[in-house]
């Protein structure tokens, strides 16, 4: 290997040093820890600004912590940091800049940059506005998919409670029904609809916005957010009806710019301004504290300790709110589609783990339905506890009910229970999980919230050493939906498949199967 040539995560002294110390990781029991060292709580938490992350009920002692660290210098970590918000081009397959962070006021000194933020913030605030002082509208539809989606969706439903402007709806999925049950509760002469889309050309986005404009009384208050103003006007959304996008925007990292349009039109602009408010906070804390105290970086430190030492293949996400039952959905992007990846940036195979699969709901539906594979399973996964100090309702009693099971559940996972005589009972313990208290479920935290989870991906794929900010795995079957459908639509069939997809439009079609 050449002086010049990166350094594989694999080949790093701490990696070497992680992999020894995974082999006497079997004997480390997580309560032993507590009980050997008073203190474990006060080392192994941060407290910033309203929130706490406990990460003291890990497999993870002074050894493995030093190493996990090391890890980070071995890889040059700070000057990694440094690149996503500097604006070069960090995603490489696409040779793109990754500026989500500049939405929400983190300095960038790109040329340009900051103009078109400023431009942006005025668009949300200005139409945002507009579409909320209208008392002609009272249903407003967000069409998208993905990160036109699943960001504000999820920031609707956990602000919810603060929301005072028209109601918001969504529809990603290219399904009828769907499209169906939300239109089936509003009136056409007063909705409004937002399309958001980068290219105006994703089929299921305008499958349903055509739909949608159909049904519509008249399409005056027809809104796009996109980087393709030419289809959107063809399409006949009004010139100043448009929101621009950049490329340096990725689809799940949208939400802090104009694809938030409907998050500010819930809430007020005023609010919105709260939410990048917290993401703010979560970069500067990210960009700046040391990595021992910071928490994005201890939760992406602690991930691929599981990840590729330990060979934990999943990660569940237990929000205790149930506006936050979107949120394990919305993290599957962020981390999956991030990091989902068996290639290098230098284009080569890795020969290590990457991405887990990440999945969660709100407690306490989570309790009834999967978290008995997380206590006595085969397999150890990982949790994420979230909780809120103060509630956000009137029902202080459910709110402490609430708190003390996630309490309770974390305790449980860690201590296990044991039961010779009735083994069915028994519950193996040691199950490792992070807690983080945020003061309350306001935009603030939540941006706040959101942004520390999207900076432990960055942390994980630097690792790595794989691009988190492309998605070429979405591709290949868009691509094949394409001619797929043409072949449903078409009487002759004219496509050219694998005898299993041809068996299957066959069926779907009605006719009989020659393979048969």
């Amino acid at each position: 290997m050449s002086n010049n040539a990166p350094l594989l995560a694999q080949d790093t002294p701490a990696w070497l040093k992680l992999h020894d110390l995974a082999g006497f990781a079997d004997d480390i029991n997580i309560s032993d820890l507590f009980d050997s060292d008073k203190q474990r709580f006060k080392k192994f938490h941060v407290e910033l600004d309203g929130v706490l992350f406990d990460f003291s009920k890990h497999i993870l002692n002074d050894e493995i912590l030093t190493a996990l660290l090391d890890l980070l210098e071995n890889y040059d970590f700070e000057n990694k940091k440094a690149a996503l918000v500097s604006g070069n081009p960090i995603n490489l397959s696409e040779n793109r800049s990754v500026l989500h962070t500049a939405l929400r006021g983190t300095p960038c000194k790109k040329e340009g940059v900051e103009d078109f933020v400023k431009h942006a913030m005025n668009r949300i605030e200005e139409v945002s506005t507009q579409i909320r002082e209208n008392t002609h509208i009272k249903d407003v539809i967000n069409v998208g998919i993905g990160g036109s989606h699943l960001g504000p969706s999820l920031a609707c439903d956990a602000l919810s409670h603060i929301a005072d402007g028209p109601n918001v709806h969504f529809i990603s999925n290219v399904d009828g029904q769907y499209l169906s049950d939300v239109l089936e509760g509003c009136d056409p002469a007063h909705t409004a609809v937002i399309v958001a889309s980068k290219t105006f050309t994703t089929q299921e986005t305008m499958a349903n916005a055509n739909a949608i404009k159909d049904w519509l009384a008249d399409t005056q208050y027809v809104y796009a957010i996109t980087d393709n103003n030419e289809e959107a006007e063809s399409f006949g959304v009004p010139a100043d009806h448009i929101l621009p996008m950049k490329d340096w925007i990725g689809g799940r990292y949208s939400v802090w710019g104009c694809i938030g349009l409907s998050v500010a039109v819930a809430i007020g602009f005023t609010q919105f301004k709260e939410f990048l408010r917290g993401a703010a906070e979560a970069d500067q804390h990210f960009l700046n504290a040391a990595p021992e105290k910071n928490i994005p970086v201890m939760m992406g430190l602690i991930g691929v300790w599981y990840r590729n030492f330990l060979d934990y293949r999943a990660h569940v996400v237990l929000p205790y709110a149930q506006g936050l039952d979107k949120f394990p959905l919305y993290l599957q992007q962020i981390d999956m589609e991030s990091n989902g990846k068996s290639v290098s940036n230098e284009g080569t195979f890795v020969e290590y783990k990457t991405g887990p699969v990440v999945f969660g709901n709100a407690g306490t539906d989570a309790q009834h339905t999967f978290m008995q594979c997380l206590h006595q399973g085969t397999d150890t996964i990982p949790a994420d506890f979230i909780l809120f100090k103060d509630p956000i309702h009137n029902y202080a009693g459910h709110h402490s009910i609430l708190n003390a099971n996630a309490l309770a559940q974390s305790k449980a996972l860690m201590e296990g229970q044991d039961n010779e005589e009735e083994p069915h009972r028994y519950f193996p313990g040691n199950r490792p999980s992070s807690t983080l208290i945020l003061e309350r479920q306001d935009a603030y935290h939540l941006g706040l919230l959101m942004a520390f989870y999207e900076h432990k991906v960055f942390v994980q794929g630097a690792i790595w050493g794989i691009n988190s900010f492309d998605q070429w795995g979405v591709e290949l079957g868009k691509t094949n939906a394409k001619s797929i459908l043409e072949a449903l639509n078409s009487e002759n069939k004219p496509i050219k498949t694998d005898p299993s997809t041809e068996s299957l439009l066959n069926h779907l079609c009605g006719e009989k199967d020659k393979n048969l």
